[in-house]
């Protein structure tokens, strides 16, 4: 190289010493965080539950889902009627709500199961 470009150079940081450890113990620690975690993950993502929507639908008795479906109807709909009327939800599961008011106009809303 030349005088001139040898003055016009700028001096480059060089890793060395204390500065060169605290890097690769950095980069140690980043690979190791990281395989814990591909660890983690694979073990409960992937291996536990990656097929838990399999278990969840394969557990439905379709049957007995639309019997009890059937059954509850028209205690859920007395529900929601009441809901839509007061604003006040009555709870959950089997609970029949109070009677609404003497000439409360009910709506016909569509129901799931066939009514005769």
């Amino acid at each position: 190289m030349s005088q001139l470009a040898e003055a016009g150079k700028i001096p480059r940081p060089v890793l060395k010493g204390r500065h060169e450890r605290h890097l690769w113990k950095g980069v140690f620690l980043a690979l190791g965080c990281a395989t814990v975690g591909a660890s983690v993950f694979a073990y409960y993502g992937i291996y536990k539950h990656h097929l838990w929507w399999q278990k969840f639908w394969g557990n439905f008795d379709h049957e007995a889902r639309k019997e009890r479906i059937a059954q509850n109807e028209e205690v859920f709909m007395k529900k929601w009627e009441y809901f839509w009327r007061t604003g006040k939800w009555v709870g959950n599961g089997y609970v029949v709500p109070p009677e609404l008011p003497e000439g409360t106009a009910v709506a016909n809303h569509p129901w799931l199961t066939r009514r005769n």
